[in-house]
């Protein structure tokens, strides 16, 4: 039998924590185990509070879920299923945002930013939205939103902890790769994510942080983005929004 560890980084998450939680017992295939840790006393950051859950987990396969997603019944029998792929370290399905609109299915790079494919798009079989078909990017990457991943190909660490939040599971799907493993994202949906629920906590330094951590993906892993393409986009979302957190992640991100 597959055993697989989950593991929920929760920072007050109430009723969202205990929706999906529930959602995980309700499995049809059930986990070995369930780790939560709380970063709710000392926020450590999600990298940090996942490599702590993950030197205490057992699990062959390794599952993060956000304290924000709701998985469905067979979400677990569906990802664990796909892992007989040979070289295969991580996978997820299609997200969902509501039962209208997709959240993300998996992370695209090839403009040389760092996109959620999909993500605002009409729900619908895949491939297609609001009646017109939509060719989905191959995803390059998977989201660690709701994934699955392979003990042996992550090692000893999950996540940089430098990255705090945001774009720790970009840098890691870059390692990945680097080391000769795949990863899959399945073409189904089979999973709900009211979109960075727990953000609002961070405040301005959830801005500041999800930009300094793009450019330290760009500079640590080659063609996996482009400064350029990330500067660009950032002036675009200052010209909209100017913000001092912008720009000091713009600083940190390029000379940190």
């Amino acid at each position: 039998m597959t055993e697989v560890s989950v593991i929920v980084v929760d920072i007050n998450g109430g009723e969202m924590l205990r929706q999906c939680l529930a959602s995980i017992d309700a499995q049809t295939m059930k986990p070995l185990e369930v780790l939560v840790h709380d970063n709710s006393v000392t926020n450590v950051g999600f990298a940090a509070g996942v490599n702590a859950a993950y030197a205490k987990s057992r699990g062959e396969y390794i599952a993060l879920v956000n304290n924000d997603a709701v998985l469905d019944r067979d979400w677990l029998e569906t990802v664990v299923r796909a892992m007989d792929a040979p070289r295969l370290a991580a996978v997820q399905t299609i997200i969902r945002r509501d039962e209208s609109t997709i959240d993300g299915a998996g992370i695209d790079i090839s403009d040389g930013t760092f996109r959620q494919i999909g993500s605002g798009l009409a729900v619908g079989p895949f491939g297609s939205a609001q009646g017109k078909r939509w060719p989905l990017a191959e995803a390059w990457g998977v989201s660690a939103t709701a994934a699955l991943y392979r003990r042996t190909a992550i090692g000893e660490r999950f996540f940089d902890e430098r990255f705090f939040a945001y774009y720790e599971d970009v840098d890691l799907c870059a390692r990945l790769h680097e080391e000769g493993w795949s990863t899959s994202v399945l073409p189904v949906i089979k999973a709900t994510h009211r979109g960075s629920a727990s953000a609002a906590i961070l405040g301005k330094d959830a801005l500041r942080l999800r930009t300094r951590n793009r450019y330290w993906v760009a500079r640590r892993h080659r063609g996996v983005g482009r400064v350029g393409a990330l500067l660009l986009e950032d002036l675009k979302g200052f010209i909209k929004r100017p913000a001092v957190a912008r720009i000091r992640g713009v600083w940190e991100g390029l000379l940190t």
